[in-house]
């Protein structure tokens, strides 16, 4: 049963609360039906080079507990995910590994309906942000953004941590509110442990969750009186506990992490206008300019100081993330998810604002009637436009690409490839294991860093006789480095060359 208040807030707009549920309930339904839509093709459609690494990974981990497998491919696929660097808590990996074992198969689409789950999930979190924040009516809305902006869909449906991270982000944003209105140690404990989820799942959360967490404490008990508040001593702990015990162990123990420090931070970028230029660009294209702004106006429209102070947490939490990590910013469209989500969460107080005046200047259904036909239509008109291009374009055939070049290689060569995906794609479904040569964007970033460029170059060269074989499944891109073109043609032989690719035996 709905508390008094909860109903009071839900005639606000929505008089039936059956019909609030209703249509909350269909968005979510449509919101997972459209991210399942197609799932089983390939994951060439977003940053496949993210997806098939956490594939590579998954994969090795589900066939370390297999043994009914050929052991050539056993050994390949464990050999082929410890070969990956660790630059965080494997976590969807493992989901994905312990769902292959349950379904009995490695099945890459579990992964991807897993992340959209997890997103449906961050929708439902938000719908009770509202609420927390402004009303239900203004979650409804926000709920309706965050499920069908277009981009959400196609990134949300992918085989990578960063949807899992942003739903947890949410529901720890609701844990936090719900401790501000009540001040329990019981919620302070279930903020600490959600955010301390969402930042072990992926660092950056911490951006987001340290931001908001500071930002309502602040404004709303000011510096000394948290010092002297167990509880929130308590959600600080928990927050940082996981991933702090991480990084101790993957820093200074065993040492894994410490190479996931270099190309990071480029501090140098923030002097280049271009910069700001291009994120700003990156931002508006995601999310919308008109969006952007309204969801910025929300933040001056919240009267209670600590629910300004986690929507301010939120934002400045964003900019000094997008600040830090400046070169991923630009190149990694991926890392503006939580933006998604910031801006849905301030327009929860925009869209009650807008509602309470709509529902104060009429009283009768078809106001309400005509809001959510408007949700509705925005939704199917985008969640069409998806499907659209979702069903366009068929990934099977390049599977069957990398399977034969795939064939010529033997298990267990040393292999150096100039190939889609930084070579992930000839790794998971070729089952070739390789190293990726160095591409113009990689040499820029190392330039960026303070290497020369010669001396890459040099080294790069120096080091192709350490293998077996060079595959070029980038044809183009190897016309259009002629030096390194005619230095494989000259100096060694074509093992094979056929339709998009070329083989060189490096032995020969």
């Amino acid at each position: 049963m709905l508390s008094n208040s909860t109903t009071s807030q839900l005639e606000q707009f929505f008089r039936s609360k059956w019909l609030f549920w209703i249509v909350a309930g269909l968005a979510l339904i449509l919101g997972l039906g459209i991210r399942a839509y197609d799932l089983t093709d390939p994951p060439f459609d977003f940053h496949a080079t993210r997806q098939l690494r956490a594939a590579v990974i998954a994969r090795g981990l589900y066939y370390e507990g297999l043994d009914d497998v050929p052991e050539w491919q056993q050994e390949l696929a464990i050999s082929a995910q410890q070969k990956e660097a660790i630059i965080e808590p494997q976590v969807m990996e493992r989901l994905a590994s312990w769902f292959y074992h349950l379904a009995g198969g490695e099945h890459l689409w579990m992964p991807r309906f897993l992340s959209s789950l997890f997103w449906v999930s961050a929708g439902t979190a938000v719908l009770l942000l509202g609420k927390e924040l402004a009303s239900f009516d203004g979650g409804l809305v926000a709920l309706f953004y965050l499920l069908f902006l277009p981009y959400s869909i196609y990134a949300t449906r992918t085989f990578q941590p960063d949807p899992l991270m942003v739903s947890l982000i949410a529901w720890a944003l609701w844990a936090v509110l719900r401790w501000y209105r009540e001040r329990s140690m019981k919620l302070a404990i279930l903020a600490g442990i959600l955010g301390g989820l969402a930042i072990y799942v992926k660092s950056v959360a911490v951006f987001f969750v340290g931001g908001a967490f500071i930002g309502i404490i602040l404004m709303s008990d000011g510096f000394g009186k948290a010092l002297r508040d167990k509880q929130v001593w308590t959600m600080g702990i928990l927050t940082v506990l996981p991933t702090g015990l991480f990084y101790v162990y993957g820093l200074w123990i065993a040492g894994f992490l410490q190479r996931q420090l270099n190309y990071r931070f480029f501090p140098g970028m923030w002097r280049d206008p271009a910069f700001y230029i291009r994120w700003h660009e990156m931002a508006t294209n995601i999310c919308g300019f008109g969006t952007l702004l309204a969801a910025l106006a929300g933040l001056f429209m919240v009267r209670d100081k600590g629910k300004r102070g986690l929507l301010a947490g939120l934002w400045l939490g964003y900019g000094i993330y997008s600040m830090t990590f400046a070169y991923h910013t630009l190149t990694h469209d991926y890392y503006q998810l939580p933006l998604i989500l910031i801006v849905a969460v301030s327009l929860t107080v925009v869209a009650d604002e807008l509602l309470k005046h709509i529902a104060s200047v009429e009283k009768g259904y078809w106001a309400r009637a005509f809001v959510v036909i408007l949700l509705f239509a925005g939704a199917f008109f985008k969640v069409w436009d998806v499907r659209v291009n979702l069903i366009r374009t068929d990934y099977r055939g390049d599977v069957a690409f990398y399977e034969e070049v795939g064939e010529f290689i033997e298990p267990g060569a040393g292999v150096l490839a100039m190939s889609q995906s930084y070579g992930h794609a000839l790794n998971y479904y070729g089952w070739v294991p390789n190293d990726s040569w160095l591409r113009s964007g990689d040499l820029n970033l190392r330039v960026l860093a303070g290497a020369s460029a010669e001396d890459v170059l040099e080294n790069s060269y120096a080091a192709i006789e350490e293998y077996d074989y060079f595959v070029i499944t980038q044809v183009g891109e190897l016309n259009d480095t002629p030096e390194l073109k005619e230095f494989l043609y000259r100096d060694y032989e074509v093992l094979v060359e056929g339709d998009g690719y070329v083989i060189f035996d490096l032995q020969r």
